[in-house]
C-alpha cells in the first residue's frame, strides 16, 4: 500500500507550508492520517490591500498532486446551491471541471498558483455577487450542461452524439487511426481529426473523459 504523499515526501509538505504561509499566514496545515487539511482565513488581496476574507477548509487527498484539492467555505457566507458553484450534497466548491485542469491548473502548477488564480477568482466573484454585481469571470453551467458547453466549445460542435463519440475515443488508452472519425465525415481518423484528438488526449486523461461521457449519456438538452 502506497504511503500518502505527505508521508512519502515530508519535504514537499514543509516547502508547501512555507510558500503558502509567506503570503497567506492565516492558513494553517493539519496532517491527519492519510490526508492533509488546510484551514483558516483566506484574504482577497488587490493592490496590496485586503478587500475581503473567507473562512475556508482545503482537503489534500492521499494522491495529491495528482488529484485536485477539495475546497470548502466554512463561514456560512456562500449559499450551498449550484448557482454558487457548490457541489450538492457534498458542499465543496466547484472551481473548474476536471476536463479543463490542463488549462486552469496544469500539472506543473504549484499549490500557490491554485490559490492565487482559480481560488482567488472564485472568492472575488462571490464577493461581487454578494454586493449585487454580476459574476465577473466567464463560467460554464453546472453539471452535465456545463460539460456539454465545455466540449461544444473545445470540439466546435453542439451535436451531443458527436461529442459522445469523441469522448468515447478519448476514454481509450490509445487512439487508432483506422477508426471512423467521430466528426461524421466518413473518413478514417488518421485522415481527418487525428492530430486534434491526439492534442486533446495529451491534456485530458482517459478516466476524466470517461467520467464526462457517462454523465452526458443520461443528459437531455
Amino acid at each position: 500500500m502506497r504511503k500518502p504523499w505527505h508521508k512519502a515526501n515530508s519535504a514537499l509538505l514543509k516547502q508547501m507550508e512555507r510558500e503558502v504561509q509567506s503570503i497567506y499566514p492565516n492558513l494553517h496545515f493539519y496532517p491527519e492520517k492519510d490526508r492533509v487539511f488546510i484551514r483558516g482565513s483566506f484574504p482577497i488581496i488587490y493592490d496590496g490591500k485586503i478587500l475581503d476574507r473567507y473562512l475556508i477548509e482545503i482537503e489534500l487527498l492521499p494522491d495529491y498532486p495528482k488529484s485536485i484539492p477539495i475546497f470548502r467555505e466554512t463561514g456560512g457566507r456562500i449559499p450551498k446551491t449550484l448557482d454558487h458553484h457548490i457541489n450538492i450534497p457534498a458542499g465543496d466548491i466547484c472551481l473548474f471541471f476536471p476536463d479543463e485542469r490542463w488549462k486552469t491548473y496544469p500539472p506543473d502548477s504549484t499549490f500557490l498558483d491554485l490559490l492565487n488564480g482559480p481560488v482567488r477568482n472564485y472568492f472575488i466573484g462571490e464577493s461581487l455577487v454578494e454586493l449585487g454585481q454580476p459574476w465577473p469571470f466567464g463560467q460554464w453551467s453546472h453539471g452535465a450542461e456545463g460539460i456539454l458547453e465545455y466540449y461544444s466549445n473545445l470540439l466546435g460542435t453542439k451535436d451531443l452524439a458527436v461529442i459522445l463519440k469523441y469522448l468515447e475515443y478519448l476514454s481509450k488508452p490509445k487512439l487508432k487511426g483506422h477508426w471512423d472519425c467521430p466528426c461524421g465525415s466518413g473518413e478514417p481518423l488518421r485522415n481527418c481529426h487525428f492530430k486534434e484528438l491526439i492534442d486533446i488526449s495529451l491534456k485530458i486523461p482517459p478516466e476524466i473523459a470517461e467520467q464526462s461521457r457517462r454523465r452526458l449519456l443520461s443528459f437531455r438538452p
